[in-house]
């Protein structure tokens, strides 16, 4: 039996889970509500353990949306389940939010092949490409996420041939703007969803069976585009007594 907490920050919405793996059974709370995530997430928080009638060290592992997507939520799941596990010596697992988008995706649409795809500002778009796995389970990546311009052709893209692919994300929202080669391929799509956290539980669950975890000090951001804006506390340790060794 084990207890694990998922946060999604990274979207408009904001959402926490908890899944019972003994029983299957999740408890979730999501608001749409956006640049208001710091404000809400914790009193969502407490309100979902009280629900489940827990206390944080009850928890065995934090999963939390590692990127990409808002800079600002990304760093508010991440410090609040960094603030989790740090006080409750628990394991966290990183997931890549294009992964959760096409687990969400599977999920709800029984689509085995997914394209997520992410409004990046600045003209670019975060794509991720997800197929199902053999035991027809979990979503798994085909390729590395990448950032690219809206414009981008599919050849330059290293996407795989694949067939009925269902696209998914807020990105879609500017599919007038692609290139006729990535348009081609978002016939089918859903460009309303929202993440939620529990879409994050059964990849969660999967890597903490196989002891995949992180400690808390080993959390790092996937932004793409400029991975200089965080860096673990390792990182940020060695930086400062090398700082203060060359004063």
């Amino acid at each position: 039996m084990a207890y694990i907490l998922a946060i999604e920050a990274a979207s408009d919405s904001c959402s926490v889970a908890l899944l019972d793996t003994s029983k299957q059974k999740i408890h979730q709370r999501l608001e749409a509500a956006p640049r208001m995530h710091s404000r809400l997430l914790y009193p969502m928080l407490n309100d979902l353990l009280n629900e489940a009638a827990l206390t944080p060290n009850q928890l065995d592992a934090v999963a939390f949306v590692k990127g990409p997507g808002s800079f600002t939520g990304l760093r508010i799941a991440a410090a609040s389940a960094q603030g989790i596990g740090f006080a409750n010596d628990i394991p966290l697992i990183g997931i890549s939010t294009l992964q959760a988008m096409a687990q969400q995706a599977f999920i709800q649409h029984q689509s085995h092949h997914v394209l997520s795809i992410m409004d990046a500002r600045m003209g670019e778009l975060y794509l991720g490409q997800y197929s199902l796995d053999q035991a027809g389970e979990l979503m798994q990546p085909l390729i590395n996420d990448q950032i690219c311009a809206i414009e981008a052709d599919t050849g330059t893209l290293a996407l795989k041939p694949s067939n009925d692919i269902y696209a998914v994300g807020h990105g879609l929202k500017l599919k007038d703007k692609m290139h006729q080669s990535l348009k081609s391929l978002c016939e089918k799509s859903d460009q309303d969803q929202v993440l939620e956290a529990q879409y994050l539980l059964p990849l969660a669950q999967h890597l903490f069976e196989k002891g995949d975890t992180l400690t808390p000090d080993e959390v790092e951001l996937v932004y793409l585009r400029e991975q200089s804006h965080w860096k673990t506390i390792k990182e940020q340790k060695a930086l400062r007594e090398a700082n203060l060794k060359n004063k």
